[in-house]
């Protein structure tokens, strides 16, 4: 085993700690990349179907959950302050890799993410990067200056004055995610909130009838019915889609960010419709309401959705409570689901190291030269580049302080 030392060990080749890596490289900062897997980012590979949704036009606050609001915003709100999506163009710029802008202020690579995460690599010191290498141990040893950290492999015994964690979530096990940053963290006395999968499609329990509508896709709204806590979409409406387990699509991704068990969902399958102005209408009065109702949405669901008693009834014919009874079965649908999906079909995680023991610069509160970065924190980012946003902006800030 031989010894190597550094100013700083960056463990994770994910999107924080590769960007960071870099950061490291062109202000001339010793740095070690470590990771246990034998290729280099190997979830923001994936990220977006292959072409990286990278950021979004409407980066802010708003777009994302953590157990501490509060203070995620305030640190949020600093960290965007000096990186914007401007920042995000011109890095895709920098490395000759064209965007483009989809729905939602959505912006993703023209081409696979891959070309833009090896030549990312390429501008690395290879001498640097340590990959597949496992951590056998990991401890901080006080010295008469201030202290360092060693991480031994069965390869190596790495040391350097500074850490930092950028070890992501356990999204995505197949793609090598692991707890590493939430169990060391803990032990180094932080409170972490355990993960749970996120941006994750919905299992809805065996006797719903939103069950056997596979393939289905529509635009809805969606809220949840948590009281005084209703939680939606800051984007409004967005497509949903039914699978054989239940509902997928980007509605419901984003609302697994705010969903807690037991609660239900509520969904209204006409959003851009006024449902009872329809029914008042004077040309819809000798209407059936199955028909009616098929013209506004696929037959199968509107079959699902109907009141049975009210199918083969003209539309004039229906009592003021029937129509109200209509209207909230196909506009304030509420469903209770069984779960989410597993941590395989999760995009992100809920949970992480709690943000009220870091520092607006990402330093542990409890240990010295400890940095955090990326999804390990307890900050999660709705649907549309948000997580990739955040975990650059980490790592630009770390970056700034290491350099500072």
């Amino acid at each position: 085993m031989h010894g190597i030392k550094t100013d700083v060990l960056i463990i994770g080749g994910g999107v924080a700690g590769l960007y960071l890596a870099h950061c490291c490289e062109q202000k001339k900062i010793p740095y070690c990349l470590l990771d246990h897997q034998t290729t280099l980012g190997a979830k923001w590979r994936i990220a977006g179907g292959g072409m990286g949704n990278m950021t979004n036009r409407t980066v802010n606050a708003d777009h994302y959950v953590s157990h501490s609001p509060k203070q995620a915003k305030k640190l949020l709100q600093s960290l965007f302050k000096t990186w914007k999506t401007e920042q995000v163009l011109a890095f895709l710029q920098d490395f000759g890799m064209d965007w483009e802008e989809r729905e939602f202020g959505q912006i993703f690579c023209r081409r696979p993410v891959k070309n833009l995460i090896n030549a990312l690599i390429g501008r690395l010191n290879p001498n640097n990067l340590f990959c597949g290498e496992k951590i056998q141990s990991l401890y901080y040893e006080p010295t008469q200056n201030s202290g360092q950290y060693t991480a031994k492999t069965a390869q190596a015994e790495f040391t350097a004055q500074k850490l930092v964690l950028a070890t992501g979530s356990a999204s995505y096990p197949q793609a090598g995610a692991t707890e590493f940053g939430l169990r060391t963290a803990k032990k180094w006395g932080h409170t972490v909130f355990p993960f749970r999968p996120a941006l994750v499609p919905f299992i809805l329990p065996e006797h719903s009838p939103l069950l056997g509508l596979e393939g289905i896709s529509l635009p809805v709204r969606i809220k949840t019915d948590c009281g005084d806590t209703e939680k939606s979409d800051p984007c409004g409406i967005r497509s949903l889609l039914f699978t054989h387990t239940g509902i997928s699509g980007p509605a419901s991704l984003v609302m697994s960010c705010f969903w807690e068990k037991g609660t239900a969902l509520r969904i209204n399958f006409l959003p851009e419709e006024d449902l009872l102005q329809t029914m008042h209408l004077q040309e819809n009065g000798k209407k059936l309401i199955k028909n009616l109702i098929s013209s506004l949405m696929p037959d199968r669901l509107a079959h699902a959705l109907l009141p049975k008693d009210l199918l083969n009834r003209k539309t004039a014919e229906l009592s003021k409570k029937d129509r109200l009874r209509l209207a909230e079965a196909l506009q304030d649908f509420r469903c209770i689901p069984k779960s989410t999906d597993n941590f395989k079909k999760a995009e992100a995680c809920l949970g992480g190291i709690c943000i009220d023991e870091i520092s607006p610069n990402l330093e542990s509160l409890l240990r010295t030269n400890l940095y955090f970065a990326g999804e390990c924190l307890d900050i999660t980012g709705l649907l549309g580049g948000y997580n990739i946003h955040f975990a650059l902006a980490c790592a630009a800030r770390i970056a700034a302080r290491l350099s500072s």
